[in-house]
């Protein structure tokens, strides 16, 4: 009655929610699955290794803040053979464990796009029964584990294969012992429940269709949009915009040093009245940094984090030089995060990250009363957030840059 009531109410834990992050990028919604598992029981039994299978069900946490975090209701069923009389023994056990997804890993983003797996780990409690020599028994139990996820092409599903360590307080099946742990292994399959609910990504989105289409002569690719400071480069992937004209760019649309442009802003060293400007900024004639929003690459975010990457650090502290040699430049930090995650937890989220640079960048010498920070959370996306990509470039700091 006990494993029952047990399973009733986990059952009703992992059905509350509508999505799930241990499971192929497209297809975030709940899962179910199966597995074949080999045992390596505890020394103390003295039987051989089990085999037998299991059942999961799962759903993602991110509705409630954790977007890595997935909540899974798992049932195992072996079967070992006794060294003593030949005969069997059998285990069985329902366990509720929380699952860390570590992202996508490989040749690329999804199952789609080249061959991938998503690391994770695992831990829980609940209830294992054991039927050891004709005696019955169900008692507490804890199991810890990790695994991998390899998204396949089809509908959604993955190959999952995961190990555990099971320990239960038993003092019961071995005389004079009162914790057992045992060791499994397990392959198998994994689906989402696509019948019940759509994914994120379950048809392609159409080609859009635009006014102009820039070209690009080199590989064919074409770009809604336009070339606003007619260096070559669409709008769309110009890293640089407003370059003055006639500057020579690269691919990104950045001006390229020419040996006479120390900081690469497209004025010459002797007509530059603002040097050291961090490169991709638009300035005017003179050099000097206009007004603008930017988006610097390169200064992101961790994945549910507000620290600075090393590679940001570097880059701040070329901002940092910019504001030195302009002292009439202020900007209006603003943080954005993707769309994980609930409202009130993703505006704390992104002021602290416009914090975080604002207080490198005073760290640096840039006085505080020209610097402010502001959060504005999933409000304003850039790029689609239904995909990994998107959602990393979405957990952006922007410069509002005031130059007076």
């Amino acid at each position: 009655m006990r494993m029952k009531a047990l399973c009733a109410a986990a059952a009703g834990l992992v059905w509350a929610g509508s999505a799930a992050a241990v499971s192929p990028d497209a297809y975030d919604i709940p899962y179910v699955g199966a597995s074949y598992l080999v045992e390596f029981p505890d020394s103390q039994r003295e039987s051989d290794d089990g085999q037998g299978f299991s059942v999961f069900a799962g759903m993602s946490l991110a509705d409630y803040g954790y977007s890595r975090w997935a909540a899974e209701l798992t049932f195992h069923d072996l079967g070992r053979e006794r060294n003593i009389d030949g005969n069997k023994d059998y285990q069985r056990g329902l366990m509720l464990d929380l699952v860390y997804d570590f992202g996508t890993f490989g040749w690329g983003e999804n199952a789609q796009s080249g061959p991938a797996f998503k690391p994770f780990v695992l831990g829980g409690i609940g209830a294992v029964q054991e039927d050891v020599r004709g005696e019955k028994g169900e008692y507490f139990g804890a199991n810890l584990g990790a695994g991998l996820l390899f998204p396949l092409k089809w509908w959604g599903s993955a190959i999952r294969f995961e190990s555990r360590v099971l320990t239960q307080l038993n003092d019961e099946t071995v005389p004079e012992e009162d914790l057992l742990i045992d060791y499994r292994v397990g392959l198998g399959l994994q689906v989402p429940l696509t019948p019940f609910f759509t994914p994120s990504e379950s048809a392609a989105e159409p080609a859009q269709e635009c006014e102009v289409a820039v070209v690009d002569p080199s590989t064919g690719r074409t770009d809604c949009g336009t070339d606003s400071d007619r260096d070559g480069v669409a709008d769309g992937r110009d890293e640089c915009p407003l370059t003055p004209s006639g500057t020579p760019v690269d691919a990104r649309g950045c001006p390229v040093d020419t040996g006479n442009d120390e900081d690469g802003d497209g004025v010459a060293n002797d007509a530059d009245s603002c040097p050291a400007t961090y490169r991709g900024l638009s300035v005017d004639a003179k050099g000097c940094v206009v007004d603008q929003t930017a988006v610097l690459p390169g200064v992101n975010f961790d994945y549910d984090a507000a620290s600075l990457t090393s590679e940001a650090k570097g880059i701040l502290q070329s901002v940092s030089r910019t504001f030195k040699n302009q002292p009439g430049l202020s900007s209006e930090i603003v943080g954005h995060t993707d769309s994980k995650g609930t409202d009130g937890y993703n505006i704390t989220l992104s002021e602290q990250r416009a914090q975080s640079v604002r207080q490198y960048l005073i760290g640096h010498g840039v006085d505080a009363s020209r610097l402010s920070a502001s959060g504005a959370g999933k409000t304003q996306p850039r790029f689609d957030n239904a995909n990994d990509g998107g959602r990393a470039q979405n957990r952006r700091v922007e410069f509002k840059l005031d130059a007076q």
